[in-house]
């Protein structure tokens, strides 16, 4: 089927031929024939790479043309970004009033409404960002003709997979029903997926490029098609044998390591591979990629040990490491210079990059939750071996599992034949069902059991457990809500209160919602209060369960800061009923590292102090900075304008990493944490200070130079 035979607007045809568009892959000629184009609900199950975003391409296109608002929603920032790129071709389509189709991404920001973006034609959102935008006004399901739900099989998933779940039902329910297409590579019980979604299905498994799966076992690879290789056998383990014989093959090589350390590992020993590789004028470019990631404001340790990977032709890539890096990374991985990339399985559910070669290094997983390691789960094994091939540059792709036992045979009959497992709905868990319950009460207020139970019937949860079940953990939900006065009762609908709606709105979760209303309360009772109500303010997020990620407190940690500990702790511990030290050893390493954060020690010295890498200081900072965000909300609706007026600061230095000093110099534009701190040592302390200083004199300070400079007093002219 060619695109000139698709019932399109011929506007449509020029733009896809134009991308590079002009017959269909069968997987996209069969969604065609069961009616997408047409305005059906179809769930695409097809293996990565076989064309599920045109699809979603095509399908947009027309609707907008026929003035109907899309959505796209991704679970990740990072695919978000990647789709947004995409769906900005459709700017240059021409709708009936002449005007150019709008296109905007938003992604953070939980409890903004964000009102602008009602004015857009196709939104590319986070779940959670769209969840959170229909819990402050419903009314935008009415809006939208079409709703893209990519990675579908997230479903799954404790985190993403519930608001997944919950807004795919907030459309089965409403009276305005849009057209629904849901994405995946992998989701083995799909029949019951489309039934509950109410959708055809495409359920393909060819692949543009061909994927020949096998395993390494004591020098030889073994495949499934019956090829046998022999490797090179040296003292750098299997999987960097593996790349080096797949490079003699040509294209590239992605390793994918079981956790983060193993993954710098291979990338620093996988570069006496990569280095033999490389032409004159790759090598060339690559040191200009190792210069980038030196030059950078705050290079740490592990910065430095990626910029000689990198150097030699390999490099790895993981959450710990700045978004700088993770980019310039994937960058260099996509233009071909990167010969060998070692990631972490996180990668397989981001940004595309697929190689001519996968290596899984290991099956194995460590579940802290149970202690001890786990065989990855098939659906997690597909996921990997989707990388493998790069469309359009390669015929054939490879993905190679190191097995360190068993046999070959057992394992093509469990991963290769085997199917993904199947989906169910994570909506059973208690926590996560109650913030659901009331979010859905605060959408729609004065709900009755009954009709709170006919929304939930239409969930996942709803199609997949008996009727009494449902109901059962409904009636559970409400009681709990109403003990804790998130909930009101009159008559038989149900209401939230201001405190249950300011949860909502914020986007935390009940429990958190509850740590804080307790401190609040004690807060009230303490006569004489002598804590530290900055440090009771960034325990009190850093305790909650809504803070993420966790970071320990070792005995070194404890022995370094235990006379800190003690002075400015132990008075939190011992009046705060739900802050004691057992709490505070779980979380302690993150509460140091945000002290050293927001009192501007540099991401090197807190990698080297704390050992958490720069992905992970900002991932705490976000999070920090969100919860902090929450107990100002939260400190003002409970009356308490003392921690009111301090949480509001901290969110500040928080999201800059400053003393409170610098707070002024933060609100201009372009100026961090590091160039304010160069200004204020310069003498300008204050907006007042920068005003009277001429525009030569501050380009001469380093780091400014004549563009921010320039900038710096542009802005200026806006404040009083």
């Amino acid at each position: 089927m060619n695109v000139d035979s698709l019932p399109l607007p011929e506007q449509v045809k020029i733009l896809l031929k134009n991308l590079g568009y002009h017959t269909l892959y069968p997987p996209q000629e069969e969604a065609v024939k069961k009616g997408v184009l047409n305005g059906k609900n179809v769930l695409l199950t097809t293996p990565t790479a076989s064309g599920k975003t045109l699809i979603a391409l095509m399908c947009a296109a027309k609707a907008v043309l026929e003035n109907k608002k899309v959505i796209y929603l991704t679970p990740l920032k990072a695919l978000a970004n990647e789709k947004y790129e995409e769906f900005k071709s459709l700017s240059i389509l021409s709708k009936t009033d002449g005007s150019n189709p709008t296109i905007a991404i938003s992604t953070g920001d939980y409890d903004v409404r964000d009102d602008y973006l009602k004015e857009k034609d196709v939104l590319i959102l986070t779940n959670e960002k769209f969840d959170s935008m229909i819990r402050h006004d419903p009314s935008w399901v009415e809006r939208i003709g079409l709703v893209i739900f990519d990675e579908i099989h997230l479903l799954n998933d404790d985190d993403r997979g519930p608001v997944i779940e919950i807004l795919i039902s907030h459309f089965l329910s409403h009276s305005i029903k849009p057209q629904i297409i849901a994405l995946s590579a992998t989701v083995s019980n799909y029949k019951d997926i489309a039934s509950w979604i109410g959708a055809e299905t495409v359920n393909i498994s060819w692949r543009p490029v061909k994927l020949i799966e096998g395993v390494y076992q004591n020098g030889q690879i073994f495949f499934y098609d019956g090829q046998k290789f022999e490797t090179l056998r040296s003292n750098y383990g299997p999987a960097i044998d593996v790349a080096y014989t797949m490079l003699k093959e040509g294209g590239q090589v992605l390793i994918f390591s079981d956790n983060r350390k193993n993954a710098v590992s291979l990338a620093e020993k996988a570069t006496v591979v990569s280095s033999k590789f490389l032409s004159v004028l790759e090598a060339e470019k690559l040191k200009e990629f190792y210069e980038k990631i030196i030059a950078s404001e705050e290079l740490t340790g592990i910065g430095q040990r990626l910029a000689n990977c990198v150097l030699k032709g390999s490099a790895f890539h993981h959450a710990g490491l700045s978004h700088s890096h993770r980019t310039l990374i994937e960058e260099s991985f996509k233009e071909g210079y990167i010969k060998i990339l070692c990631a972490t399985p996180t990668l397989a559910a981001g940004v595309n990059l697929p190689a001519r070669t996968v290596v899984i290094n290991s099956l194995a997983r460590y579940h802290s939750e149970c202690g001890q390691s786990e065989d990855i789960s098939v659906l997690e094994y597909k996921q990997l071996c989707g990388r493998a091939g790069r469309p359009k540059y390669d015929n054939v792709g490879y993905a190679i599992t190191v097995l360190r036992s068993g046999d070959p045979k057992t394992f093509f009959e469990h991963y290769v034949k085997g199917s993904p497992e199947p989906i169910y709905s994570k909506l059973i868990n208690t926590e996560t069902l109650r913030n659901h319950v009331l979010a859905t009460i605060v959408r729609f207020p004065g709900l009755t059991e009954k009709e709170l139970y006919n929304f939930f019937s239409n969930t996942l949860l709803g199609y997949q457990r008996r009727p009494q079940f449902v109901l059962s953990k409904i009636k559970s939900c409400l009681s709990y809500l109403k003990l804790n006065d998130l909930i009101e009762e009159e008559g038989e609908r149900y209401i939230s209160t201001e405190f249950g709606k300011n949860i909502s709105f914020l986007y935390i979760s009940t429990s958190t919602g509850i740590h804080y209303k307790t401190i609040f309360e004690e807060y009230k009772n303490i006569k004489n209060k002598n804590i530290n109500d900055e440090d009771l303010i960034l325990l009190s997020a850093v305790s909650s369960g809504d803070f993420q990620p966790k970071f320990y407190l070792r005995h070194s940690d404890y022995s370094e800061f235990k006379s800190f500990i003690e002075n400015n702790l132990m008075s939190i511990f011992n009046i705060f009923a739900n802050l004691d030290f057992k709490c505070f050893e779980y979380v302690g390493r993150s509460f140091l590292s945000l002290k050293s954060w927001i009192n501007e020690e540099t991401e090197n010295e807190i990698y080297e102090k704390f050992s958490i890498e720069p992905g992970d200081l900002y991932r705490q900072v976000e999070s920090a900075h969100w919860l902090v965000h929450a107990f100002t909300k939260l400190s003002n609706l409970f009356g308490i304008r003392s921690l009111q007026s301090v949480s509001s600061s901290l969110e500040e230095r928080l999201r800059y990493g400053v003393k409170k000093e610098l707070l002024e110099l933060t609100k201009l534009e372009g100026i961090g944490r590091v160039r304010a701190r160069i200004l204020f040592f310069n003498g300008y302390k204050t907006i007042d200070d920068l005003k009277k200083a001429k525009e030569q004199d501050l380009a001469k300070i380093p780091k400014l130079g004549p563009i921010i400079a320039k900038k710096i007093k542009e802005q200026l002219k806006y404040f009083p």
